[in-house]
């Protein structure tokens, strides 16, 4: 099967400018490499419970993965820590929902520094986030589920990312602020249940935030690599399926902490089976990879009328991503990630 995801343009946004005008409405659909779209919440013009905002982050130690998460879907939120291996699909952590969570202030901007906190009975999450570090903190003193979480990531200010802000075709009130960031070195550690990870200058990882105002059904597919290529910094982000992709898109690759814009891509795929090997390449040539996936990270959620649906598919990436320059930078069995979501929510 093949999938074009292609973009009429790619409308890069170079100075400061509000997310929403007056009406709710995105005033700049485009994309930038770091945030200057100013998350102006009180401009939101939606149905009661309709905003989602979250802050993930993805950790990888070797074949070690920790996913944590802050956020909610106004009428209930969702905080979490995962830790897997890619390998055996070894998993320990714990998830907890809260209702109404009227009192959860979520930041709005990711680069500014900020703490992010919530907590109940048996648990608490902490992020901090200062100019130079992010430190994320996790506990649970449950019966069940023993979680003790403490990882500090570099925080470089000159990094770029990869932001967008992304409307809905025929749906001018709803819209989506997307902010992702990839880091590379950490400290700390990790233990959930019996397995412990300690996280060093080699582990990696990344940043997904989110903003909007969303269809109750939503498909998407996420893809993300963060390398160490030849001892230098080496990643991507791409991804398609959500939205009006008419100004652009979210791909990019990141080399020495520069992020270098991609055209549409497209990609070759088997529906049926999710283990089957995939193909990318962007329209514009400047990328080209193939995975060889070995590990579906699906997970699932039924409650309510909440339904979700995701196949976090690992894999070898290969390929080459091409500078301006012309300059081929060329990876071999890089191990990252393309997921598959479907969701009610």
């Amino acid at each position: 099967m093949r999938e074009d995801t292609r973009a009429d343009t790619q409308r890069e946004i170079t100075g400061l400018t509000d997310l929403l005008d007056t009406k709710g409405h995105v005033a700049c659909p485009g994309y930038a490499k770091k945030m200057l779209f100013r998350y102006n919440r009180d401009r939101i013009r939606a149905r009661p419970f309709a905003l989602k905002e979250w802050d993930f982050y993805q950790i990888a130690q070797g074949d070690w993965i920790l996913q944590l998460t802050i956020g909610h879907v106004s009428y209930v939120a969702s905080i979490s820590a995962w830790l897997f291996n890619i390998r055996t699909g070894q998993r320990r952590g714990f998830s907890r929902l809260k209702p109404l969570p009227r009192s959860m202030s979520m930041p709005l901007n990711p680069e500014t520094p900020h703490v992010l906190s919530a907590g109940g009975r048996d648990y608490s999450a902490r992020y901090e986030v200062t100019e130079k570090t992010r430190r994320l903190v996790m506990t649970v003193s449950g019966k069940k589920d023993r979680v003790d979480i403490d990882v500090t990531l570099n925080n470089n200010p000159a990094n770029e990312k990869m932001v967008i802000a992304t409307p809905f075709a025929g749906k001018p009130n709803q819209f989506y602020l997307n902010y992702k960031e990839n880091y590379w070195g950490a400290g700390g550690q990790a233990r959930a249940g019996d397995v412990t990870v300690v996280f060093d200058k080699n582990a990696t990882a990344l940043l997904d935030w989110g903003r909007g105002v969303w269809p109750f059904t939503q498909e998407w597919f996420w893809g993300n690599a963060t390398a160490f290529l030849g001892g230098r910094h080496f990643g991507f982000n791409i991804g398609w399926g959500f939205g009006d992709l008419s100004n652009a898109t979210e791909n990019m690759f990141f080399y020495e902490n520069r992020a270098y814009k991609l055209g549409a891509l497209k990609v070759e795929r088997d529906p049926a089976d999710y283990l089957a090997p995939w193909h990318f390449a962007s329209g514009d040539g400047n990328f080209d990879a193939r995975m060889v996936p070995f590990f579906d990270n699906y997970s699932e959620t039924k409650l309510l009328f909440i339904d979700t649906h995701c196949h976090q598919v690992y894999g070898l990436f290969s390929g080459a991503a091409r500078l301006p320059d012309g300059t081929a930078l060329r990876f071999d069995d890089v191990t990252a990630f393309c997921e598959h979501a479907e969701n009610r929510w």
